[in-house]
């Protein structure tokens, strides 16, 4: 009997559909590991590829709707980890890769990833030192997100008692593991929402660790959400070493929790150091304005039988210049009459009339010019004595003893230290408003 006769027989349709069936029930979900080759980004949204190893390769689609759930940015050479479904195309009779998530494959893998993740989002600004908030000084409080227990809280609290006491809000929080990241993210959202209990800052803390553990330190939803946020947020995820996009993105950089407290919070000793040295420097500025004004006071006080002087040579001065005004005036008075007489004597009766009103109206108008003039300096002369007269006044011991001063004197001889009075001697002791006499006991 010939086995060919009994074969079942099929359209090339039905066998490729049969093909298609019984390879999508026998791999339905698969994991695969490969090198990304010939990326093709189709007009559509659709994305073409293959994924190789050292000896095989296979085609691999990744459909428009799941591209924007991707966390990396497909291109030739990256080693990559598939989870997908396998089916085929039944017009090309070739079996291919459906794409449903794609992650690096390897630590080497996930820094590349890093790389290009904050490359794309320093592109976008969200790096940019211009858009980072100002942090207060003296915060009144601090909001922290970490794990309620380890010794990173510790440290927090210890720090802050110790350095500045401030009040502290702690919102407990996973910082490793599947729910780290939506953790933290309702951790900021929780104070930037909070009206009562608000914050003037937060800190988000870890005490470091692998890259794979600060994995949800470098997600873009953890990004973004610090970049929104309104009250500043200070990054002290690990140590020294261990950077994250959480620390980019950040206000404010700590390599540690402890460094956090100490970057925001100032230290109370050295500002009261600084209050004692500013009190100190503020006495002597004091001491040395009173030592100065009180040696103004005591120069001021042996310059005034000067001063008086001063005023009796002006008042001297005055009398001077008016006597020598009295005296230019009747001259000129005399001067006028006998030039007068002599215009009178020298024309004969018959045009003495008219010379004589010539004369006169000249004689007048000189007298009218030197009567200005005279005024005029005697007008400066007294403005010059009044403005004098002032200025002494303000400079008068008078105004100093109603500042309440006093003047003393042995004999009417002013006494400028005490060493100039003997025992029971007479002192006249002078106020503003009396005299006293007294006598050194």
């Amino acid at each position: 009997m010939n086995i060919l006769s009994n074969i079942e027989k099929f359209t090339v349709s039905q066998l490729n559909y049969s093909i298609k069936n019984l390879i999508e029930n026998k791999f339905q979900i698969v994991s695969v590991i490969g090198e990304v080759s010939q990326v093709k980004k189709h007009g559509s949204g659709h994305i073409y590829f293959s994924l190789k190893d050292e000896e095989s390769v296979i085609s691999a689609i990744c459909w428009r709707s799941v591209v924007p759930r991707l966390k990396i940015n497909l291109e030739d050479g990256i080693k990559v980890e598939i989870k997908g479904k396998v089916t085929t195309y039944s017009q090309q009779s070739k079996y291919q890769l459906i794409v449903q998530q794609i992650v690096f494959e390897g630590e080497g893998n996930l820094l590349k990833l890093l790389e290009q993740r904050k490359r794309r989002l320093a592109e976008l600004g969200f790096f940019d030192e211009s858009k980072k908030k100002e942090i207060s000084k003296f915060p009144n409080s601090i909001g922290v997100i970490t794990s309620e227990s380890g010794a990173v809280i510790k440290d927090i609290i210890h720090r802050v008692s110790d350095r500045f006491p401030t009040k502290l809000l702690i919102y407990p929080s996973n910082v490793q593991g599947e729910k780290c990241l939506d953790d933290i993210i309702r951790g900021i959202e929780y104070f930037n929402i909070k009206k009562d209990n608000s914050v003037d800052v937060i800190i988000i803390a870890r005490g470091g660790g692998s890259l794979e553990d600060l994995m949800p330190f470098n997600e873009e939803l953890l990004v973004k959400k610090i970049f929104e946020s309104k009250i500043p947020i200070v990054s002290a995820v690990g140590h020294e070493t261990d950077y994250t996009l959480c620390d980019l993105v950040s206000d404010l950089r700590a390599p540690t929790p402890s460094a956090a407290v100490e970057m925001i919070l100032p230290n109370r000793k050295e500002i009261l150091i600084r209050l004692l040295d500013s009190e100190s420097k503020l006495k002597k500025i004091f001491a040395h304005f009173f030592d100065n004004h009180k040696l103004s006071l005591k120069l001021l006080s042996s310059k005034i039988p000067e001063l008086l002087e001063t005023v009796n040579n002006h008042f001297q001065e005055l009398d001077y210049h008016e006597q020598g005004l009295k005296n230019f005036l009747n001259s000129s008075f005399k001067n006028m009459k006998i030039n007068l007489y002599r215009v009178i004597q020298k024309f004969s009766p018959s045009n003495l009339s008219n010379m004589v009103k010539l004369e006169l109206s000249k004689v007048l108008n000189n007298f009218e010019k030197s009567t200005f003039f005279i005024n005029q300096n005697l007008d400066t002369k007294k403005e010059r004595f009044n403005s004098k007269s002032k200025e002494l006044s303000i400079l008068s011991y008078k105004q100093t003893l109603k500042r309440g001063f006093a003047v003393i004197r042995k004999e009417d001889v002013i006494i400028k230290n005490d060493l100039e009075i003997k025992h029971n001697d007479k002192i006249e002791i002078e106020f503003a408003t009396s005299k006293t006499k007294a006598k050194k006991i």
